[in-house]
């Protein structure tokens, strides 16, 4: 019996999962106790040096391997894939082409069995236990589109290499050049790659338990300001398992989304494209859809909730149509369309007031 369970352990990725934070946090504490060889300034510098890489570190993986090459919701320029493939080794989760396949395989059998990281096999499962175990670790690729990448395949064939290098060497550097190389590997190495992966790892299991479901209540998925905090804005679970190709997590401007904001910034720069969005008026459909669905069966749903609904819909699709149409007129046809999208702003505004009022009055009389 333990045998058979020992088998089914990938031991390679198990013991570097644990022996990584294990060793970096001994070394540290023993250098920074029993060692005169280093200065606050030093630690403060590596330590603000960590910070940085260990924020692009993270951002590699949520704009590349997710948002880029898993889900393909906008263009990368060359450079900018070539930018984010060679960071992105350095936080020791995969390749891309791997990393992208798997994910593509979580959405596909979302909370199923097939699912390789289901949150219904449990927190730890979902958080880090499924990367310990030969079936979910060496799952084939299914990404022939990725492998036409040839960065992403030289990437893959050579991953290895571009880890450590990355990972542990361009921190030894980095640190040798501020006084303490030691400090480096360990700061800027270690324990970073240790607090990237958990921040990661909680979009598979935080993710998929705090927040709420404003877009789908059959998923786990959840929307979380706090977890967004912690994962870069991928926090917006929820929205993102209903909308999947949409480039953003975060859809308001105020939502915590880094990684939105950085794909904003590479498309504004000339390093990105055809950013893909969801329009606003199917987003509307599925919050309208959860927040009317305990009463759907009701004859106030059908006489009341359902046609406010559709009307509200087709007013939020009417005002998409409209701006489209004054990003492109010209003269005095602009002023005329200005004027119809406000108009259309007012009556959206009324018909959600109402819309907020059927529902406190479904409520009561539930």
């Amino acid at each position: 019996m333990m045998k058979s369970k020992l088998k089914k352990i990938c031991w390679s990725v198990t013991l570097f999962l644990i022996l990584n934070p294990l060793i970096s946090v001994v070394l540290l504490v023993l250098y920074l106790v029993f060692s005169s060889a280093y200065s606050l300034n030093q630690v403060l510098g590596i330590s603000a040096f960590a910070l940085v890489f260990s924020v692009l570190t993270n951002l590699s993986i949520t704009m590349g391997f997710h948002r880029l090459y898993a889900h393909k919701s906008y263009e990368a320029h060359p450079l900018l894939e070539w930018i984010l493939l060679f960071i992105s080794s350095g936080a020791f989760q995969g390749s891309a082409l791997k990393w992208a396949s798997d994910h593509r395989v979580h959405h596909k059998y979302e909370d199923t069995d097939k699912d390789p990281y289901s949150i219904k096999k449990g927190f730890w499962y979902a958080h880090m236990g499924w990367m310990m175990l030969h079936q979910a670790v060496s799952l084939p690729i299914r990404a022939p589109d990725l492998e036409k990448n040839k960065l992403v395949k030289f990437q893959h064939d050579y991953y290895l290499i571009c880890a450590i290098a990355v990972g542990y060497i361009l921190p030894l550097f980095a640190g040798a050049l501020m006084g303490n190389a030691l400090l480096g590997l360990v700061i800027a190495g270690g324990l970073r790659i240790f607090l990237t992966q958990q921040s990661t790892f909680f979009v598979n299991s935080l993710s998929h338990m705090l927040g709420k479901t404003p877009y789908a209540v059959e998923k786990t998925a959840k929307d979380s300001l706090f977890v967004a905090l912690l994962t870069h804005g991928e926090g917006y679970h929820n929205f993102h398992h209903k909308f999947q190709m949409d480039y953003r997590n975060g859809i308001r401007w105020y939502h915590w989304d880094p990684t939105k904001w950085s794909i904003q910034l590479a498309a504004l720069i000339g390093l990105a494209k055809k950013l893909r969005t969801v329009q606003f008026s199917e987003i509307l459909k599925a919050k309208l859809e959860v927040e009317s669905l305990k009463f759907k069966n009701s004859l106030f749903y059908k006489e009341k909730l359902e046609p406010l609904s559709k009307k509200l819909i087709e007013s939020q699709a009417r005002i998409e149509k409209l701006k489209k149409e004054y990003s492109q007129a010209k003269d005095q046809k602009v002023f005329d369309l200005k004027a119809e999208i406000e108009l259309i702003k007012i009556e959206i505004q009324s018909l959600k007031k109402s819309w907020r009022v059927l529902i406190r009055v479904a409520q009561l009389r539930i």
